[in-house]
C-alpha cells in the first residue's frame, strides 16, 4: 500500500509540468453532491499539485452571493459608479475601472500612470483625498498606501484595493467617518502592480506567479525563453484527474471519497487533461517540438522578492517561483512601487495584498529572530485585524510575524517599506483547497477531480464582494489609525494661552509645538501622541492690544525604524481681550475614532495561541461599517 501511495504522489507531481501525459476526453459525469466544505479541507496528497502558500489557514465564507445592489443598499447610497464584484479584471480593465472612478468622483479621486510593465501596460496609481478649504493639501498629509497583485495568480488582492477605493469614494459626503478620514488623511493605491502576469493568469496559465520579464527564465534550458507555455489554462479551467477507488470504500463513502484515510483505498489514478468549465478538453501544444508540453511557461521574477531588503537572501534560480531577479529593483514593476512610495514621503502606513493563505502578516519576512522595534503596535493592531475580519461568514483571519507564522520571504515590499519607517502589513486575503470539484463517473468507483490553483488562491466570483468587504474593514481601520496631528483648540485668559494638540489616529507621532509672539518663542514637545489630546498652557499677558501669534506644529512618525514621515502645520492666531481668533490655517477638533471599530484594540480574548478567536460577532456602528457583525 505504501508503494501504491508513492506511485500516486509521483503521478500527481508529474502533472505540475503537464509533460508527456495522454489527453483524452472526460467521461460523462452525473451531477453529484460533494461535501459542502470540500474546497476548504487540506488533502496533502492532492495538494502537491497546487502551489499554495500555507496549508492550515483556509478561508471559509458563509456569504456566497452578494451583488452591487445589496452592497449599495447596505451602504445606504446610490452610487453612479458600479463596482465590478462578479469577475476578475484584466490589466486594461483595471485602467478603465480607475478611470471610471475618477470620472464618477471628480475632485475626490485623482488617477495617474505611475509607470509601465515589462510589456508596456500602464500601471495606474490612485489618490483619494477630500479638499475642504481649510485642510492641508492632500500630498502634505500623512497617508495610507495600498497595493495588490504583486503575484499574478492573486487577483483578489487587486479586487480588495479596488473595493476600498469604491467604498470610500462612494461614501464620502454621506458617512461621517469616511468624510472625516478623507478630509484629514490621504489614501494612495496601486491596485495592479503586475498587470502582465495577471493577464497570463487569466488567459493561459493559472499557475503564473511572477511577472513576464521576457529574458528572465529559460525553464527547459534550451537557450530560448518562454516558448512553450500552457494553452488556455487560465481562470475557470481545471487540471482533471480520474481516481479509481476500492469498491468497499465507495460503498461506505459515496458522497465523500476523500474522507480521512482515502489515499489507502485508491486503485489507480491518472491525469485526463486540462478542461474548461463546460468540460471541453483544451489541447496542449508542443510549441518547440521537443516532445514535451508546457515546460517553458512565461518566466519572470517574483516581484515580492525583488525589493532592496535582504534581497541577497532570495533564490538565484531563474526557474524558481520565488526568483529574486538579477539585482534589487531589477524589475520595472517593483521600480514603479519604489518610485511612487519615495515620491510620497508622507506615507506612514501600508498594506500590500496577497492571497494563498488567510492570515494578516507583518514584519519581518526575512527573519524570524531579528529585532522588531515596533512589535507592540504590530501585535496589538494585528490582533484587532483578526477581530475585524470575522465578518460575512469568515472566521477572524489569523495574524503573525511573517517568517514565524508563514515562511521566510526576503526582498519583500512589506519589509522594504517598514525599513523606511512605514508601518506595513502584507495581508493574505483568501485561501481554499485546490480541489474545485469531485464528481462520480456514472455508477462506477471512479471520480473525476478538478484541480484549480485559481480557485485555491481566489474566491469564486460570487464571493468576491464578501471577501473584499471583509478586508475593507482592515483598510478602513488602517486609514483611521494613520495619524492626524493638528492644533485642535486655542484659548486665552489673563495669564495664559492654552494650545491643545491632538492626534485622532492610533499610530503615534512625536510632536513639536512652537509659538512665536514677537521676539518671544516658546517650544513644547510631546512624544508618542496616540489617539489623544494634550494641553499646553503657556504664560501670556494679552493686555489691551490684539497681538499676532504664529504657531507651528511639526509631527513626526514615532515608528522606531527608518526616517519616518513628518507633517507640518502653520497657524496664525490673533490673541487679545476678546480671546483667540484663527487668522490663517484652521483648528481641527479632536474626533474619537475608536468607537467606530468597537475600540482601537481587540482585547485579551483574541490573543489565542492560534492568533485568532472565533467568537460572537463584533458589533460595530453600522453607519460606519455596513454588515457590522453579520
Amino acid at each position: 500500500m505504501v508503494q501504491n501511495q508513492i506511485r500516486i504522489l509521483a503521478a500527481l507531481a508529474a502533472g505540475l509540468v503537464l509533460a508527456g501525459l495522454a489527453m483524452v476526453a472526460v467521461s460523462r459525469v452525473q451531477a453529484a453532491q460533494p461535501p459542502p466544505d470540500l474546497r476548504y479541507r487540506w488533502l496533502t496528497e492532492i495538494e502537491t499539485l497546487a502551489p499554495r502558500e500555507y496549508p492550515d489557514h483556509l478561508s471559509q465564507p458563509a456569504v456566497t452571493s452578494v451583488g452591487f445592489p445589496q452592497l449599495a443598499g447596505a451602504l445606504g447610497i446610490s452610487s453612479i459608479f458600479q463596482y465590478p464584484v462578479t469577475c476578475y479584471l484584466t490589466g486594461a480593465e483595471v485602467v478603465t475601472n480607475v478611470a471610471q472612478l475618477q470620472a464618477s468622483f471628480p475632485g475626490l479621486v485623482t488617477v495617474a500612470q505611475a509607470g509601465q510593465s515589462w510589456l508596456g501596460q500602464p500601471i495606474m496609481a490612485v489618490r483619494l483625498a477630500g479638499t475642504p478649504a481649510a485642510a492641508l493639501p492632500p500630498d502634505q498629509r500623512l497617508a495610507l498606501y495600498l497595493d495588490g497583485l504583486h503575484h499574478a495568480r492573486e487577483p483578489i488582492g487587486s479586487q480588495v484595493v479596488l473595493y476600498s477605493l469604491w467604498y470610500l469614494a462612494s461614501l464620502y459626503g454621506h458617512d461621517p467617518l469616511v468624510t472625516h478620514l478623507l478630509d484629514t488623511r490621504t489614501l494612495y493605491a496601486i491596485p495592479a502592480v503586475n498587470p502582465d502576469g495577471n493577464d497570463v493568469f487569466l488567459a493561459s496559465n493559472q499557475y503564473q506567479r511572477k511577472n513576464t520579464n521576457p529574458t528572465a527564465s529559460d525553464d527547459d534550458g534550451d537557450g530560448r525563453f518562454d516558448e512553450d507555455g500552457p494553452e488556455g489554462f487560465g481562470y475557470d479551467t481545471y487540471n482533471v484527474y480520474h481516481f479509481e477507488f476500492i469498491p468497499d470504500w465507495i460503498s461506505a463513502h459515496a458522497a465523500d471519497p476523500f474522507a480521512a484515510g482515502w489515499n489507502s483505498y485508491v486503485l489507480s489514478n491518472h491525469q485526463v487533461g486540462i478542461f474548461d468549465a463546460q468540460d471541453n478538453l483544451i489541447p496542449q501544444i508542443d510549441n518547440d517540438a521537443d516532445g514535451r508540453v508546457s515546460e517553458d511557461p512565461p518566466g519572470g521574477v517574483d516581484l515580492n522578492r525583488n525589493y532592496d531588503s535582504h534581497w541577497d537572501l532570495g533564490s538565484t534560480v531563474p526557474r524558481s517561483d520565488t526568483y529574486r531577479g538579477t539585482a534589487p529593483f531589477s524589475e520595472r514593476e517593483s521600480q514603479v512601487v519604489r518610485d511612487f512610495v519615495l515620491a510620497h514621503p508622507h506615507i506612514m502606513a501600508a498594506a500590500s495584498y496577497h492571497s494563498g493563505s488567510d492570515i494578516l502578516l507583518f514584519p519581518w519576512g526575512w527573519s524570524a529572530v531579528a529585532e522588531l522595534p515596533d512589535d507592540y503596535w504590530y501585535a496589538r493592531m494585528s490582533t484587532k485585524g483578526s477581530q475585524l475580519t470575522e465578518v460575512n461568514g469568515f472566521r477572524g483571519s489569523p495574524h503573525g510575524w511573517t517568517a514565524q507564522a508563514l515562511y521566510a520571504a526576503s526582498g519583500s515590499a512589506m519589509d522594504w517599506m517598514y525599513g523606511r519607517g512605514i508601518m506595513a502589513w502584507s495581508p493574505e486575503a483568501y485561501a481554499a483547497s485546490s480541489i474545485s470539484y469531485a464528481r462520480r463517473v456514472t455508477t462506477t468507483n471512479t471520480y473525476t477531480v478538478g484541480i484549480s490553483a485559481a480557485d485555491a488562491f481566489n474566491p469564486t466570483p460570487l464571493q468576491i464582494a464578501a471577501t473584499a468587504d471583509r478586508w475593507n474593514r482592515w483598510n478602513l481601520y488602517l486609514l483611521a489609525a494613520t495619524p492626524h496631528p493638528a492644533l485642535s483648540a486655542a484659548a486665552a485668559d489673563s495669564r495664559t494661552i492654552t494650545l491643545t494638540v491632538a492626534n485622532d489616529g492610533l499610530l503615534p507621532v512625536n510632536v513639536e509645538l512652537v509659538m512665536a509672539a514677537g521676539l518671544t518663542v516658546y517650544t513644547r514637545t510631546v512624544e508618542g501622541l496616540s489617539a489623544a489630546m494634550r494641553d499646553f498652557p503657556l504664560p501670556w499677558s494679552p493686555g489691551r492690544i490684539t497681538q499676532t501669534v504664529m504657531v507651528t506644529l511639526s509631527a513626526q512618525s514615532a515608528v522606531k525604524i527608518g526616517q519616518g514621515s513628518t507633517q507640518t502645520q502653520v497657524l496664525q492666531l490673533q490673541v487679545g481681550p476678546a480671546g483667540v481668533v484663527v487668522a490663517a490655517g484652521s483648528l481641527a477638533p479632536f474626533v474619537d475614532l475608536g468607537p467606530a471599530f468597537g475600540g482601537w484594540f481587540a482585547g485579551d480574548a483574541w490573543d489565542t495561541p492560534d492568533g485568532y478567536h472565533l467568537g460572537p460577532p463584533l458589533l460595530i456602528y453600522k453607519s460606519y461599517l455596513p454588515w457590522g457583525g453579520r
